[in-house]
Parts: structure tokens; C-alpha cells; sequence
């Protein structure tokens, strides 16, 4: 239970769940809303989440996300007020229930490090994950989230900080976020964030990422077989 629970508003976002979300839903004091599995987009569902909400800062949360620490939130609505960041994010691990490949867990060291600092202003947008952010409703009103079937949480973050605004990274604030996706899994989802983002194919590039991935897996003790598949799969994405 988060310290500050109570005086949250609290919105949910449901897609199609079949897994009894709806009827756990049901007894937590907290406002439903749902979409068709057809309807849903990223940035379209973040969009539509800021406009229930009444609330001056937005923290977003996929919904298998787990929080490590019971003031977590507390803390991101605390870095938000003032309206100095006008967004922050928090550092995502493996989560230790459901596990994570080799592959992941490599991704997520090198895209959320661990720093000495409790928080660290970031000049690039490459962390931003909208799985767990947050950001003032003065920045979502200056700059909604595009609607592109991916990448909307990057693509936000490039323009808030191209228009001058400032982001956070709490990496002391740690929540559990991992899919065990397979290689051929991973290829699709980079292909879709690629697409979304709008880089063009490149061989070089796929070197690129196919080398450092490779090398990243290996050096975190991952088995060779693992290591080849994963980065050839994505590197795969980057492609003409």
C-alpha cells in the first residue's frame, strides 16, 4: 500500500482484460474505464487518462508493474511539485516473480543504471518509459502524446526537452517490469518502436546494435546460443 493511497485519484484503463481485473477493480475505490482491445494506442490511452483526471501531476503505470517501495509515488509527486521537471521517470528492473531473459535484463541495466545520486536530471530521452512516469498536467497540455502505435512515451520526451522543458530520473525509486519476451518477439516489438520513431532501415545500424547487444549479453555471463538469437532478432528490426 502506497503512503499517500488515500489521496490519490485513482483511474484504471482496461484494454480487454479476461483475467478477473475487472472484478478485483470493482471494490478498490478507484474510476474504470474501458476500450476495446481494437481501440487501444499508447499515446491515445495516456491522452485519454490526463483528460479524466482532474489531478495538477499525472503518474503513469502499466499494469504489471510492481512498485518496490511504499512511498514511491510519494516521491514522484514530491520531484514534481514546484514544476521544475515537468517530468520524471523511475528505474525499472527485472521483476523477480515472473522473470526475465538474459536479453532484458541487460536492457534494462544499460536503459536504467544504477547512480550514486538519488536523482539525476537527464538531457536525452532515451529512459522515459511511460510503464513508470510521471509528469506535470501543465506539460501533457503543451504537449499531448502522438499518436503513433508505439515509441509515444521517447517521442514525448524529445519534444518536452527540445521546448526547453527538463526531465528526472529517480533511480532510488525502483519498480519490477519485465516480459520474458522470446527473440522473434523482440524482433517485432523493436520493428514496431522503429517504425514509430520513423528511422530509416540501415545495415550499419544493425551491426551496430547486433555487436553491442551481443557483447552486453556476454558479459553478463548469458549462454552464447542466448546471446546470438536475442541480438540477431533485434538487430534484425533495424534493417532495410
Amino acid at each position: 500500500m502506497q503512503t499517500i493511497y488515500s489521496d490519490l485519484e485513482i483511474i484504471f484503463l482496461d484494454s480487454g482484460s479476461t483475467d478477473g481485473t475487472l472484478e478485483f477493480l470493482k471494490d478498490l475505490p478507484a474510476t474504470l474505464y474501458t476500450v476495446s482491445p481494437d481501440e487501444f494506442r499508447f499515446g491515445d490511452s495516456c491522452n485519454l487518462i490526463a483528460s479524466l483526471s482532474i489531478a495538477p501531476n499525472l503518474v503513469f503505470l502499466s499494469g504489471h508493474v510492481l512498485l518496490e517501495r511504499n512511498d514511491a509515488l510519494e516521491n514522484v509527486l514530491r520531484a514534481l511539485s514546484g514544476h521544475v521537471y515537468g517530468a520524471v521517470y523511475m528505474r525499472q528492473v527485472a521483476n523477480t516473480l515472473t522473470g526475465a531473459s538474459a536479453y532484458e535484463r541487460a536492457h534494462l541495466e544499460r536503459r536504467f543504471p544504477v547512480c550514486t545520486e538519488a536523482s539525476v536530471e537527464m538531457k536525452g530521452p532515451g529512459g522515459f518509459s511511460n510503464a513508470a512516469s510521471g509528469l506535470t498536467r501543465a506539460s501533457w497540455e503543451r504537449n499531448a502524446f502522438p499518436d503513433v502505435g508505439a515509441s509515444e512515451d521517447y517521442l514525448w520526451a524529445k519534444k518536452h526537452l527540445e521546448d526547453g522543458g527538463r526531465l528526472l530520473y529517480l533511480p532510488d525509486i525502483r519498480v519490477m517490469h519485465s516480459h520474458c519476451e522470446s527473440p522473434e518477439r523482440v524482433y517485432h516489438r523493436v520493428q514496431i518502436n522503429v517504425r514509430a520513431r520513423g528511422i530509416p532501415g540501415s545495415r550499419i545500424r544493425a551491426t551496430y546494435y547486433f555487436v553491442g547487444i551481443l557483447t552486453s549479453m556476454l558479459l553478463r555471463k548469458a549462454k552464447w546460443n542466448e546471446a546470438w538469437q536475442y541480438a540477431t532478432s533485434h538487430a534484425r528490426a533495424y534493417l532495410p
